[in-house]
């Protein structure tokens, strides 16, 4: 198991602890939920962090989080982008907990350094979604015989001594491949983001 669905599935057993029902539909769906929470659980740590800036608060604000984020799943568009509309939900929560605690303890950001966090975090969110686009593309214009290389050379499952054994190749032939592979995908995507520039 991964660690975000480990962590996801320790912290969250009342997702799973609640009375069976007799419709498949919400079980998968319920399943479907856990497994989208775990592959964004450090992206929304990260949106909770920049406003909290307490790792001791923080874990109370993921927890909130988890909670509306379930409440609000029926009104997420399946196929559209569940990472960027759940960090937007765990922003908003983590920005209603500073002020709350800005409130009771006389101290914490303003409004104003609130609004320059998310005004921040709206343009970094979008260039890294650019950014993730620019690198699918850009591998997606690999070779396939390259683009089969990587899928397999990353595998969890196998270590790169293994993998070198069984491409027939030295560990340092496979660290080569690999640096020309990536070097070919970094010079395409600073291309791809460069043309933004001109």
């Amino acid at each position: 198991m991964a660690d975000e669905e480990w962590l996801v599935s320790g912290m969250f057993p009342s997702f799973s602890d609640h009375e069976p029902t007799d419709t498949e539909h919400e079980t998968s769906q319920e399943a479907e939920f856990l497994r989208l929470l775990a592959t964004s659980y450090r992206d929304l740590y990260a949106s909770a962090l920049s406003i909290v800036g307490n790792r001791n608060d923080v874990e109370d604000v993921i927890q909130e989080v988890c909670v509306v984020l379930w409440k609000k799943y029926d009104e997420f568009e399946q196929g559209t982008n569940f990472r960027k509309w759940a960090c937007a939900i765990a922003f908003n929560v983590a920005k209603a907990y500073a002020r709350k605690q800005r409130r009771a303890q006389g101290a914490g950001l303003s409004e104003e350094a609130l609004l320059r966090i998310t005004q921040m975090r709206t343009a970094g969110t979008e260039l890294f979604e650019l950014r993730r686009e620019v690198l699918r593309n850009c591998v997606g214009k690999l070779p396939e015989k390259d683009r089969r290389f990587l899928a397999e050379c990353y595998r969890p499952s196998i270590s790169l001594i293994e993998f070198a054994q069984r491409q027939e190749r030295t560990v340092s032939a496979v660290y080569s491949k690999l640096k020309r592979i990536r070097k070919a995908i970094a010079d395409c995507v600073h291309k791809q983001l460069g043309k933004g520039d001109e």
